[in-house]
């Protein structure tokens, strides 16, 4: 038999409408009457393999991104032009949309920007002055992104070049400084020795570690930062290594967002079994005690709430086998450092290796988004199954391999941010019914994205939440916690992934990612079933089936070829006998031309197999079928 897709491709009248629907549906936000736009798009075009230019790339990002987070806080004014991927200029796509299809900004005046040093002088009453920090101690980086936030101040490492940014600022432009993380000599004030500046602490050994415990002190203890933010980026050490990936991701553009939010920053290990590359001479497990310290005093001044926690491992620069002298591979310290953050009630959005730059989301955080997004087609019935033959006489399920396509990885709105425009005007969109793995608390800093997402969905896309709900965490490790010692955060948990759900009017969780805490259990799982209820794809589960009422299946990786791909569904596809099979297909970054493709290779090279390929709400609605009690 044939390959079968329960839809067909879109349908003309059908998009006409939604965009109908979607033009009467002026937003009531007032957009800002003046938008500042400046093209950072230079700085990564620079040679990194000359340390200078490095250090320009570098100390300018850094500047430009605290002074859009100090401006966009309240209202969205600062603007730069960055980001690309895919073929996209990302940054410039998203401009040119909310001036015009969408609207937001069609009435807004656009000022061009040409320098840090003018953006400076538009916004200077906006800043109280300028933090400094260490170049011989990289982690007073992240505390200046820090104090940047919480006291309006620019982020600037100390130099003795005429032509450093530090003279710009100090010199020509004439700022203050209000917080030295530095001596005003040059010399470190964090050094391992003695005890901890501005207290009786004694030291750590680590200037790293002392730098944090100040830090953490003076910021968070102190209440000026807010607890429910944080923001886990690379610090300075990338000026070690700016080639180990590509020219943005340092990704200090993304640390606006956090800086308009008064996020704390932290870049430590995870691991406690080895030093970390970046710190050899610490005692082992220090860079773990200290990630554990600040967790705890996260949640403790945010006890009742759920932690964001943006950016990811730094995995090509540090703590792994990528990054130095690390044993550890990437994906082991990713699941190791989300199996800490999940007993602490954190999730984080995983600005990942990669496509992990992002920039303006302190811009966008400001998009008028409407209180509820309905699901732009109509969930499946079993009327609609019954007609297209998945379900036959005495509900007995047709004999048939059902795929269904997990289409992802986008728990962070950096991946997001720069796929969407790519993937969404992709000519091959609508010929598959594809799930698409939005987690929908990436609406916070992108959340234009995914208004764009659903206004222009064809009848083949439908919308699901990625790993693993609002957010990417352990469910496990909301219960089981032995390095926090605390009380299940479940409960926080579901009541936050049941508003985000609400919203985008999701009820498919597609990857419950339990990584390095273990298997979830029946007590998470119903707690799933309240914002989740018509399915869940999992991670340790042996084959689909209800937990706690909730249908299951295990997600399987296809290969990045389409060939492979069609290969890998023929061969369980021939393990079709009388009983219908189940396959929760995941990729990551693919276009809908690459599920065209494979969908036309079994069609084409497979005439015979029994393979229909379904949406998300048919796949789990027939595991349900399958397993409920009868």
């Amino acid at each position: 038999m044939r390959n079968r897709n329960l839809r067909q491709p879109a349908r003309v009248w059908t998009s006409v409408w939604v965009l109908l629907a979607w033009t009467v549906c002026v937003c009531s936000a007032a957009a800002p009457r003046t938008v500042h736009v400046l093209d950072a798009r230079p700085f990564k075009n620079l040679d990194l393999s000359q340390p200078a230019k490095a250090v320009e790339a570098w100390d300018t990002m850094h500047a430009l991104s605290a002074l859009q987070g100090i401006v966009n806080r309240k209202s969205p004014h600062f603007y730069l032009l960055y980001c690309a991927e895919f073929g996209v200029e990302a940054d410039q796509f998203w401009l040119d949309w909310l001036r015009g299809e969408d609207g937001w900004l069609r009435q807004t005046k656009v000022v061009p920007l040409t320098s840090l040093e003018q953006a400076v002088g538009v916004f200077r009453k906006q800043i109280k002055g300028l933090v400094v920090y260490d170049p011989a101690v990289p982690a007073t980086a992240c505390l200046a992104s820090t104090a940047a936030g919480c006291d309006d101040l620019l982020p600037v490492r100390f130099s003795t070049d005429t032509n450093s940014v530090f003279a710009l600022l100090t010199r020509r432009l004439a700022l203050p400084v209000r917080l030295w993380l530095v001596n005003p000599d040059g010399t470190s004030k964090f050094t391992g020795r003695g005890t901890i500046p501005d207290s009786n602490q004694p030291t750590s050994a680590s200037a790293k570690v002392d730098a944090y415990r100040w830090a953490r002190r003076h910021f968070l203890d102190s209440g000026k930062c807010d607890a429910r933010f944080a923001a886990y980026y690379l610090d300075a050490f990338w000026l070690q290594r700016p080639q180990n990936g590509p020219p943005d991701l340092h990704t200090l553009s993304n640390h606006d967002y956090f800086i308009a939010r008064r996020a704390f920053f932290f870049d430590l290990s995870p691991w406690g079994d080895e030093p970390p590359v970046d710190d050899p001479q610490q005692t082992v497990g220090l860079d773990k005690q200290t990630l554990l310290e600040l967790l705890r005093a996260l949640h403790d001044h945010a006890p009742r709430s759920v932690i964001k926690i943006g950016g990811f491992p730094p995995w090509p620069y540090k703590y792994t086998t990528h990054g130095g002298a690390g044993k550890h591979d990437g994906v082991p310290t990713e699941w190791e450092f989300t199996r800490i953050i999940s007993q602490f009630n954190a999730y984080h959005e995983a600005d990942a290796a990669g496509p992990g730059a992002m920039a303006n989301a302190s811009f966008f955080a400001h998009y008028p988004l409407k209180t509820r997004y309905p699901q732009p087609n109509p969930k499946p019935t079993r009327r609609d199954w019954q007609a297209a033959g998945f379900v036959g006489n005495g509900e007995k399920l047709a004999a048939k391999l059902f795929v269904g396509h997990y289409v992802g990885d986008y728990d962070a709105p950096s991946w997001l941010y720069k796929a969407v425009p790519a993937y969404f005007n992709d000519p091959q969109r609508g010929r598959v019914p594809l799930g698409w793995a939005f987690d929908p608390n990436l609406a916070d800093r992108a959340p234009q994205v995914l208004a764009y997402a659903y206004r222009h969905a064809t009848t083949n896309d439908f919308f699901i939440a990625g790993d693993s709900g609002a957010g990417y965490l352990n469910p496990l490790g909301l219960t089981i916690r032995p390095d926090s010692q605390l009380p299940t955060g479940l409960e926080f948990w579901t009541q936050h992934c049941a508003r985000a759900f609400q919203r985008w009017d999701m009820t498919i969780t597609g990857f419950v990612l339990d990584g390095a805490s273990g298997a979830s259990t029946d007590r998470e799982f119903a707690a799933y079933r309240r914002f989740s209820p018509d399915g869940c794809g999992t991670h340790f589960e042996k084959g689909p089936r209800l937990i706690a009422g909730v249908p299951t299946c295990p997600e399987r990786d296809l290969p990045d070829s389409a060939e492979a791909a069609a290969e890998v569904i023929v061969k369980l596809a021939a393990k079709v006998q009388t009983e219908a099979r189940f396959l929760w297909a995941r990729s990551i970054l693919k276009p809908p031309s690459w599920y065209a493709q494979v969908s036309q290779i079994l069609a084409e090279k497979y005439p015979e197999a029994r393979v229909a390929v379904v949406d998300p709400y048919t796949f789990f609605g027939l595991i349900r079928l399958q397993h409920e009690p009868k």
